[in-house]
């Protein structure tokens, strides 16, 4: 799917940053799918997940990836064939490792990621991520 990103962009993806900046991780509302998703949104105006939102617990969290594959491939059918971790920029999604689990990320500048955390973004350097896509 192709999507462009929106001309005014940065200003939705900076409010987007700057709002969750503080606001602890929360399954359904601010967790790393639907984060990235949120992102995509604010970069974009296109919801790729409209099927990921609805859940509240972690066990809903997990059926729902299951559903659909698994982070990865839920990545690959909303945004594309995944690329390297160096070709991305400002704004694309990221899968990071997290020991034996994967999350989703977004990159920020200076070679930086981002996605929530218990006590709000958490940061981590590129070379923890695995994989990236392309947003617009």
């Amino acid at each position: 799917m192709m999507i462009d990103r929106l001309p005014d962009w940065r200003l939705h993806f900076d409010a987007l940053v700057s709002e969750r900046m503080h606001r602890p991780f929360a399954w359904g509302v601010n967790d790393c799918a639907l984060f990235a998703a949120d992102c995509v949104l604010a970069i974009t105006g296109v919801d790729l997940a409209t099927g990921l939102r609805g859940h509240r617990t972690a066990r809903q969290a997990l059926r729902t990836i299951r559903r659909h594959g698994d982070l990865f491939g839920i990545a690959c059918r909303a945004l594309g064939a995944a690329r390297g971790v160096y070709d991305a920029r400002e704004g694309d999604v990221l899968l990071v490792a997290m020991g034996k689990r994967t999350a989703l990320g977004v990159m920020l500048g200076d070679g930086m990621l981002v996605g929530p955390g218990a006590g709000g973004l958490c940061s981590a350097p590129l070379s923890d991520a695995l994989c990236a896509w392309r947003v617009g």
